[in-house]
């Protein structure tokens, strides 16, 4: 890819996006003459903006990772009696997306955070993160510019949801937002997925030969850069022993949701790389310096953000872990 200056990267990063990369929801819904409506806001989808970074920057000069943010209890209204309030916890996750400057010879990393969602709490969190990260980038910021826009809903359950005869409305509110301020939106291309399925298996070892396009992006190791990537290989050096683990834990924290709890790793593997996964469930005996093998990692997706799910592993035993 051509090297662009960090101004000509900051422009095609923040060019509008087609109406069809982005998904509307609601802020809030309230009663006008009797009837429902609700106020609806525009967000870019993660696949449109992992594509955006793809084009302007490259595949290999950027990355993303995310990390646990800060948690805390507040006093909501209970499901099943109005008058009583409950605790709830609400615990944050962290996006950083990475890219590397050619002139600089460095990455520049920019971080935001969101909560975890109601609803598969985890992958909402990664995937509001995300979006919110791509903003510091100015990814989608000129969706600030929106107006206020009221739709007709409709009742599912206990939530309410967006018509879906309300989305030429607000493709056309949107498309007459850019219009005023001069601007034409690009060409579509969140909708088409470079995502596999999302529940492939992966080998624990996670090497060069079995990553795959869907896993997330692994940040280089120190004094790695996109142009080391993309020099000739190195001769074949000759063969190791092979490593008594595949992981070392390096992080964890048990986190805690209403009705269930989730273990937070990051493990590094033998070879020096990073991942972050979820594992279901209290698994107290994941302390930092533990040695894993044998193990079995899978993926999720929320929109496009692809996390890891530590399905099963192994601990190494004191006794046979080299000296």
């Amino acid at each position: 890819m051509a090297l662009k200056d960090p101004r000509a990267i900051q422009t095609e990063l923040a060019r509008p996006f087609a109406p069809e990369d982005l998904e509307w929801r609601l802020q809030r819904t309230f009663e006008i003459k009797g009837e429902m409506v609700g106020i609806a806001v525009p967000y870019v989808t993660n696949r449109a903006i992992q594509n955006r970074l793809d084009s302007v920057v490259g595949t290999e000069n950027w990355y993303n990772d995310f990390k646990p943010w800060h948690r805390f209890t507040m006093k909501v209204k209970s499901d099943y009696d109005p008058k009583q309030s409950v605790d709830k916890e609400v615990i944050s996750q962290l996006c950083g997306i990475a890219i590397y400057f050619e002139e600089r010879k460095e990455w520049v990393m920019k971080w935001d955070g969101a909560e975890n969602s109601d609803i598969e709490p985890a992958k909402g969190g990664l995937s509001d993160s995300m979006k919110r990260a791509a903003g510091q980038w100015g990814i989608g910021r000129v969706l600030y510019n929106m107006d206020t826009v009221l739709v007709d809903v409709e009742k599912k359950g206990r939530s309410w949801f967006i018509q879906k005869a309300a989305r030429t409305k607000l493709d056309k509110a949107y498309l007459d937002m850019l219009k005023v301020l001069g601007l034409k939106p690009a060409p579509a291309g969140g909708i088409q997925s470079l995502l596999a399925d999302g529940n492939a298996t992966l080998d624990g070892r996670t090497d060069d030969t079995s990553k795959r396009a869907d896993t997330p992006a692994i940040p280089p190791k120190d004094g790695d850069t996109a142009q080391k990537s993309r020099q000739a290989p190195a001769k074949q050096a000759e063969q190791t022993p092979e490593p008594e683990y595949e992981f070392i834990v390096s992080a964890s924290q048990i986190q805690k949701g209403m009705n269930s709890k989730n273990t937070f790793v990051r493990l590094r593997s033998a070879d020096g790389k990073e991942i972050n996964a979820f594992a279901q469930g209290e698994h107290l005996m994941l302390a930092p310096g533990v040695m894993l093998t044998n193990t079995k990692l899978s993926t999720r997706q929320q929109d496009a953000v692809v996390y890891f799910i530590l399905e099963s592993y192994q601990i190494v035993p004191q006794d046979q872990r080299a000296a």
